[in-house]
């Protein structure tokens, strides 16, 4: 609203004068004790008589030297007869202006309301029309209502009352006279009834109305307290006409006469006009009645004279028409003919200069059917009837077949890859595992050849220990704890269920331990600075708001709790992105609110009026006369004040509404993540109470403005959208501007806290209901899956794992923390997490490092499994499709009735068209594909070549990996094969069912569909029990959602299309990977060869001879071989036991180790007491059996048993 500076504000001065209907408001008791009877009649022994009220003694023992009365008493009873007498009078005057101006006045209002005008004004009017322009009707009083009394003051002097009955204006608005009022009413209406108005003076109420005694002592102050005079009352028609020199009234009988027949014209009309037909009927009565007395012989007369006539005309015709019969009926024929000759050649005309019209008919009449049909079929429960004639108007039949098969195909495709990817992802793994160990032995060797044991001893004594979080550790355990925590942390990163309950449990027990989830919270979604991350971390707030949202009982706790999902927000809205928005949306108006040269805000007025003070002394150096302590209506009767007040509000409603207008108009910049949080927030709260939209309403504007918006504007200095501090009347002008806006967030006036903002009020109504609209469009928004274009198999798809940066200590408190209130989270045992967890077993405390790690998520439970059901959706979708062919062409009550029903030639032949129109349908996708594919095509041009270059650079990488390893060759060829049969079996589904179509009679196919649905028995509740309704309904469903299916349909076939893709690329980084590791693998073997040259053996010793021996023979293996007794083995440790045999024969036995390849050894033992046994072991068997910490393996089918360590020690020496 438009502040008026002539407007009394709130909480302004009130005149020291109190109206006396308003100080008896609450005394209007009468005599009889009831509240509220001033205006009811005095009865029985209390009605006044003689005008007068009766004199009442004092009681018998009061001291009277009169015998009872006294001059005191009597002095009191005649004041109050007094003031009973001017209430009466006041009474009259409220009486008179009722019947005046028509209208009803609440006799306790009833001096405010003079004081206002507005029924001065009315009276104005109805003496002298149009002598009012505009009534001021504010219901607080303002100065301005004395425009309302002016009026009846020049209406008075225009129709020449005289002055000395006029009271003056102060008399009235300021109270100083309300009596001299009250005697010009009353004066007035004499004046009026003497020159003919038409309504009669006041009544004479005096002794027919009573009064409390409260009401007469009240009345009865007032008088002595201004020292009023009650006015002659009695006298006051004598002296009106006494001031018009006791003339006769100006209007004489006949002018009298005259007027009242020009008020009354309408009735006298309406009355002239009853007589006058009275007078016509009782005329037409006697000049009629014989008639009327006759009325049913004169009928039947007239009845047999028309009857005589008709006859004797019909029999003549009659007569003619059957002497020309032959004619007759020649010439009717040929006018008939030419008659629908001429009606078609006009209608066909009409048709052909109105087609357009007519074709919109046609469509009017085909939507309304339309739509009945489809109404029907909304309706929960379709008919096959409703879905016959629906499917004849709108001539579809189809349900998409074509794009369901696409997109099985390439969730199967997909499917697969992934399974393969997981499948290398393990052997590239295990690979890596090999070259640790691989390295971890070439280091064994090295220490061997260069160190002494006792240097070797100490190497290991100082060796610090290793974290179990350094992901290169060999030790097994350390290894599999780190795994698990990779595990863990993926899961709870991308499953947010389980974090939303932790904190929500630990905040509703005021945990200390919710400071470190939230902060690691943070750290483990990366502070989202990508679309991943971004897009779990707001799927963790969505979860928040759905589980605290569940909890709530009444809308109105919100306001009382303290979410956490805030808390998630805040931390969220420190973003850059967000920051920016903010950035550019207030970093302009709040410099502009900075910059501006003696703005000041404040609203409170004894502030305004002490800062006045304090100027003034300041510049004059002098003490002004005014008091410094003042309250805020002492301060608001200062013009100067009060005039700044003013100029304040409007500033501060002015700065706002720019405020408010930038902020609306930045919808579109706003980041989506905001509105995201807003979107899921309305939902949850709409879904549970959908009737309180309002209350939703504010609940987003807490969100949006308050906790979003809000902070920047009180202290922008800490979101860096200015560089310089602020002073604090800068600081206090945004507080108010911020103060403004919250109210109208939530479109909340100003209460008695903050009442010298009240005047606000009415802006804070209008603009709310635009800040209200602009934070449901920012609800509105696209789903994050949609935004980000994620799916579930994203990750999957991705070369490379998810990472985040976290320390060891904060590892070690989130797993404690989820540990201790995992009956919080999840109390199903077989939970992924209480799986983790049970694996992981209690947390390591020693890991209290702070410095961050490079943490690699895992999914531990990457197993894509297909639901088995392939077959049966498959079923399903081509037996729909069947079903709608048949229901198109052949109606029934059911889908059972209309299986059931013959066929006939009118529906083969049906059926035969609709195999044609499905044959073009084939022929001209046929068309479009091959134009498409057509290598000349220009647009297709770069793709060809593009192909061809991504096949043959995928061949050279084939003839590569072939040459690198014979499986790789296997596993391409399994993999093309299985592609070519996926590709294959979409081919067939695409054209299964329209070879049935155009293979089959409408009975065949009817036959065939029937087959179908004895199949489908029992898949998604289809029953021929029911006629197979639950199958009708998802056909009607999706018919109903087909252009809505079909473009999810196409955005999820270019996903999977694009998935796949990354797949593919996914693959080829893993396959790259294993060959590169198997590469390195063979490379450190041939060194571990290269570097270990065979020591020569001592001449004449045991292996000496053994080796001259091997060389007779030209069996010398390339790497060595090596001739040891059970017994030598025995006493080195690394031979345990031989089965069955004693050591004292150990002697007898002897084994021989040798290499003719890279890392593979062959043990032969060799003893008359058993067939020599040869057993091949290679090094990588060795290096598993160390890694996995088995002791000891068993050889030479259970014969020994010999010390893995020690095995491997003595290789490498060798």
């Amino acid at each position: 609203m438009e502040i008026d500076d002539s407007s009394q504000l709130n909480g302004s001065v009130k005149n020291s004068n109190t109206s006396i209907n308003q100080q008896c408001e609450n005394n209007d008791i009468s005599a009889s004790g009831k509240k509220g009877s001033n205006d009811s009649s005095l009865s029985g022994n209390n009605k006044l008589f003689q005008d007068r009220r009766r004199l009442r003694k004092h009681n018998a023992g009061d001291n009277n030297d009169d015998g009872g009365y006294n001059k005191e008493w009597m002095d009191i009873e005649r004041k109050n007869i007094q003031a009973y007498e001017y209430l009466c009078h006041v009474e009259e005057a409220r009486d008179w202006i009722e019947r005046c101006i028509e209208e009803q006045i609440d006799s306790k209002t009833f001096e405010e309301q003079l004081r206002r005008g507005i029924v001065l004004a009315k009276l104005a009017q109805i003496i002298q029309p149009g002598s009012v322009k505009k009534i001021f009707d504010a219901e607080k009083l303002q100065y301005r209502h004395s425009d309302n009394i002016n009026y009846l003051f020049n209406v008075m002097r225009n129709i020449k009352f005289p002055e000395n009955f006029i009271f003056e204006l102060t008399d009235l608005y300021d109270k100083k006279n309300i009596p001299k009022v009250i005697y010009c009413l009353h004066a007035l209406s004499h004046f009026l009834e003497v020159t003919g108005f038409l309504h009669p003076a006041v009544k004479d109420l005096v002794g027919k109305l009573e009064f409390s005694e409260e009401q007469l002592n009240i009345v009865q102050e007032n008088f002595e307290e201004n020292g009023l005079q009650l006015p002659q009352f009695k006298n006051v028609e004598a002296a009106v006409q006494k001031e018009m020199n006791n003339v006769e009234p100006v209007l004489t009988e006949e002018q009298k006469r005259e007027l009242y027949y020009k008020e009354n014209c309408d009735k006298i009309i309406k009355v002239q006009s009853v007589s006058r037909g009275y007078l016509a009927r009782k005329k037409y009565k006697d000049e009629y009645g014989n008639i009327l007395n006759n009325k049913d012989k004169i009928i039947k007369i007239q009845a047999a004279m028309r009857g005589y006539m008709e006859r004797k005309k019909y029999n003549e015709r009659k007569k003619y028409f059957k002497e020309n019969e032959a004619s007759i009926i020649k010439l009717q024929a040929m006018v008939r003919g030419k008659k629908a000759r001429k009606e078609y050649l006009d209608r066909k005309n009409y048709y052909e200069n109105n087609i357009d019209k007519v074709i919109k008919v046609q469509a009017q009449v085909r939507r309304f059917l339309a739509m009945k049909y489809y109404k029907e079929l909304k309706s929960g429960k379709p008919s096959s009837n409703a879905l016959h004639h629906y499917l004849r108007l709108m001539g579809d039949n189809t349900l998409d077949f074509d794009y369901d098969s696409e997109m099985e195909y390439l969730r199967e495709l997909a499917i697969r890859k992934i399974r393969e990817n997981l499948e290398l992802e393990r052997e590239v793994n295990t690979l890596d595992v090999k070259i640790e160990l691989l390295v971890k032995n070439q280091i064994s060797i090295q220490e061997v050849v260069h160190s002494s044991k006792k240097k070797k001893k100490n190497a290991q004594a100082t060796e610090p220990t290793e974290s179990i979080f350094s992901n290169k550790t060999p030790d097994k355990e350390k290894r599999r704890k780190y795994k698990l925590y990779q595990n863990l942390f993926y899961l709870v990163q991308t499953n947010q269920k389980y974090l939303a309950k932790l904190m929500i449990r630990l905040n509703s027990i005021g945990s200390n331990q919710i400071k470190t989830i939230e902060n690691t919270v943070m750290s483990l979604y990366g502070y989202a600075q990508n679309n991943r991350e971004e897009y779990l971390l707001l799927n963790l707030i969505k979860k928040t708001i759905e589980y605290e949202v569940e909890d709530i009982n009444d809308i109105g706790d919100f306001w009382r709790i303290n979410p956490i999902f805030i808390k998630l927000v805040l931390h969220y809205c420190r973003g850059a992105k967000e920051q920016q928005y903010l950035r550019d949306l207030l970093q302009p108006l709040i410099k502009s609110v900075i910059n501006s040269e003696g703005l000041e805000l404040e609203s409170n007025p004894v502030a305004i009026y002490k800062n006045f003070i304090r100027n003034e002394e300041y510049k004059t150096g002098v003490k002004p006369d005014k008091k410094y302590d003042v309250d805020p209506k002492e301060a608001l009767a200062d013009e100067e004040t009060k005039k700044t007040y003013i100029n304040h509000l409007q500033k501060l409603r002015e700065i706002t509404n720019k405020f408010l207008d930038a902020i609306i108009a930045s919808l579109p910049n706003m980041p989506y993540s905001i509105r995201c949080i807003a979107m899921e927030l309305s939902s949850h709260f709409m879904e549970k109470w959908p009737n309180n939209q309002a209350d939703v309403t504010k609940i987003l504007g807490n969100l949006i403005y308050y906790r979003y918006i809000n902070p920047v504007i009180c202290a922008p200095e800490g979101f860096d959208i200015i560089e310089s501090t602020i002073n604090q009347i800068q600081r206090k002008n945004l507080a108010e501007i911020a103060k403004l806006l919250h109210n109208i967030s939530v479109n909340k006036p100003f209460a008695m806290d903050n009442q010298w903002l009240q005047p606000l009020n009415e802006y804070i109504g209008v603009a709310g209901k635009k800040f209200a609209a602009f934070f449901n469009k920012v609800a509105c928004v696209e789903t994050a899956e949609a935004h980000y274009q994620i799916d579930e198999f994203d990750d999957l798809a991705k070369t490379n794992n998810p990472i985040i940066f976290i320390s060891p200590k904060e590892i070690i408190e989130v797993h404690s923390c989820i540990l201790e209130h995992i009956e919080d989270i999840e109390i199903n045992e077989n939970d992924p997490l209480r799986i983790i967890l049970k694996d992981l077993g209690e947390p390591v405390k020693t890991e209290t490092s702070e410095k961050e790690i490079q943490l690699t998520l895992v999914n531990g439970f990457a197993d894509v499994n297909d639901d088995g059901n392939t077959e049966m959706k498959h079923l399903l979708r081509k037996t729909k499709n069947m079903v709608l062919d048949i229901l198109l062409i052949q109606n029934g009550t059911s889908i059972v009735d209309v299986l059931n029903k013959p066929s006939s030639d009118d529906l083969e032949t049906d059926f035969h068209e609709l195999q044609k129109l499905e044959e073009e349908k084939r022929e001209l996708e046929s068309n479009n594909l091959k134009k498409k594919s057509n290598p000349n095509s220009p647009n297709n041009s770069n793709n060809s070549i593009n192909k061809s270059s991504n096949e043959m650079s995928k061949s050279a990488n084939e003839i590569d990996k072939s040459t690198n390893t014979m499986s790789k060759s296997t596993g391409s060829v399994n993999k093309s094969q299985n592609e070519l049969e996926s590709r294959n079996n979409l081919a067939k589904t695409k054209s299964i069912s329209f070879t049935q179509l155009k293979e089959s009679t409408f009975a065949e196919y009817k036959n065939l569909a029937k087959e179908n649905l004895e199949k489908l028995e029992g898949y998604h509740d289809i029953k021929k029990e029911n006629d197979y309704q639950t199958l009708l309904n998802i056909i009607t469903k999706e018919l109903l959602n087909k252009n809505i299916h079909r473009e999810q349909k196409i955005a999820e076939i270019k996903k999977l299309k694009q998935t796949i893709g990354n797949l593919k690329q996914k693959e080829d980084y893993l396959m790259e990977q294993k060959n590169s590791y198997n590469g390195y693998i063979d490379q450190c073997m041939r060194q571990l060869s290269n570097n270990k040259k065979p020591t020569k053996p001592t001449i004449f010793s045991r292996q000496y001879y053994y080796l001259k021996k091997l060389e007779k023979e030209g069996k010398v293996p390339q790497f060595g071989s090596y001739q040891y007794t059970a017994e030598q083995l025995h006493k080195r440790h690394i031979l345990e036991s031989i089965n069955g045999v004693s050591q004292k024969l150990y002697g007898a036995i002897k084994f021989t180790i040798s290499s003719d390849e890279v890392g593979i050894f062959n043990i032969v033992a060799k003893a008359k007491l058993f067939e020599p046994t040869e057993i091949t072991i290679t090094l990588e068997e060795l290096l598993d059996a160390r890694y996995n910490e088995i002791q000891t393996l068993t050889i030479c089918d259970g014969l020994a048993k010999i010390n893995v360590n020690l095995l491997l020690h003595l290789i490498n020496k060798k």
